[in-house]
């Protein structure tokens, strides 16, 4: 999968020499953020969570903080704050945040990794649908998902979507190719039937 941030990290990994130097902290920050936290910028706030966080928690709070899902403060600017922390973190820190990071983010349900993504500018917009598409076989996989989760995540993509309809079709057209490609491997037959050889 084409990874967030892959030519700045891959470039920070092959230099790092070794895995020594870094300092593990806490798995998460310090009890609670300061009184003014939700006003720091972006790179204040990346800057202290990885004071007081180790970076595969610094990696999780990016994604979630730009998400909306940190109720003490949001990231405004995902891109901005994932540079700070790449910027900043050498050796096994660099490695153990740039992991945590494709991992987390890859992870995520349909609907917020199409919002990394786009926040990120991961892709063209004109083939975001089809690189979603495409990826979310390998969810599927690893989830072990039945065809009934996987109708629930797409219709809940599907409310993410909104008016952008081109963006729904272009994944499922995605997500159509490479389960074909796929077929006859390990996942559950009823699931190409249900969604390779829907009309689109």
């Amino acid at each position: 999968m084409k990874r967030i941030f892959i030519g700045l990290a891959g470039m920070a990994i092959a230099a790092a020499a070794g895995l020594a130097g870094c300092s593990q902290k806490g798995a998460r920050p310090a009890e609670g953020f300061p009184k003014d936290f939700a006003f720091l910028p972006d790179v204040e706030m990346v800057r202290y969570v990885m004071d007081n966080a180790s970076p595969d928690s610094v990696a999780r709070f990016i994604c979630d903080a730009a998400l909306g899902r940190i109720p003490e403060g949001s990231i405004d600017t995902l891109a901005v704050a994932a540079a700070y922390a790449y910027e900043n973190y050498n050796d096994s820190c660099l490695i153990i945040f740039s992991k945590e990071f494709d991992d987390y983010s890859a992870n995520l349900p349909l609907a917020d990794k199409m919002r990394i993504y786009a926040m990120a500018g991961e892709a063209d917009p004109q083939r975001l649908g089809y690189q979603l598409g495409l990826e979310y076989v390998s969810h599927v996989r690893d989830n072990q998902m039945t065809t009934g989760q996987i109708k629930e995540e797409l219709s809940a993509f599907r409310t993410a979507c909104a008016d952008d309809t081109l963006l729904y079709r272009r994944f499922l057209k995605g997500f159509q190719t490479a389960l074909r490609i796929d077929r006859g491997k390990d996942l559950d037959e009823s699931v190409y039937k249900e969604f390779a050889e829907q009309e689109i």
